[in-house]
């Protein structure tokens, strides 16, 4: 489907690497990611493989979206049930990191999972990740309209954690609103909780 001129697929399980390393390579500067891995050295290291765990979890158990040229990926995943693995083998996915790293993602971890909605179901978009030199170029917003779409058809409403206020405009551009005030885990950057109800 074109959305915006971009062409936007659902990717495929053997893409999995790719996409890893465009959200790696698309996060590297973001806030809170700086937080976790606060040396830079330390963080293009270990990145790939911690935007992979995203990554997997969201092809075993939600969906993954890119451009066809690969210039961006956007994870969704279903909110409002169950956890669909232990704490444990979740934790597992992140076993690149270390005790320091670990902990502040936990962190991050127990107050998202402490804001999220209580609505029996939604979608939630993870990660929205465009390359550095193609954003703000309107990749982003491709991504998520392209699924909101048909959530207005399915009647499915949408969430999402924004990780800077500059990027809740965008997201208010597609329908989202202010979700409860921002949070941060202790010494960490704000995330900003959007909902989205089907148009």
């Amino acid at each position: 489907m074109v959305e915006g001129g971009y062409r936007v697929r659902q990717a495929a399980p053997s893409e999995m690497d790719g996409v890893a390393e465009l959200l790696s390579l698309a996060f590297m500067e973001d806030p809170i990611n700086r937080w976790i891995f606060p040396d830079e050295a330390r963080r293009r290291q270990v990145h790939p493989e911690f935007l992979g765990a995203f990554a997997g979890f969201a092809f075993d158990y939600g969906e993954v979206y890119v451009t066809e040229d690969f210039t961006g990926a956007i994870l969704w995943l279903p909110g409002g049930g169950e956890e669909p693995e232990a704490d444990d083998v979740l934790i597992a996915r992140f076993a690149a990191l270390n005790e320091d790293e670990l902990t502040r993602f936990g962190a991050l971890m127990d107050v998202m999972a402490a804001r999220s909605p209580t609505e029996p179901e939604f979608l939630h978009a993870q990660l929205v990740g465009v390359l550095p030199k193609h954003q703000r170029s309107g990749i982003g917003g491709a991504l998520v309209r392209h699924r909101l779409e048909t959530l207005d058809a399915e009647g499915m409403p949408a969430y999402l954690e924004a990780s800077s206020a500059t990027s809740t405009r965008l997201y208010q551009r597609l329908g989202f609103q202010p979700f409860g005030e921002p949070f941060a885990a202790e010494g960490a950057p704000s995330m900003w909780p959007m909902w989205r109800d089907p148009a």
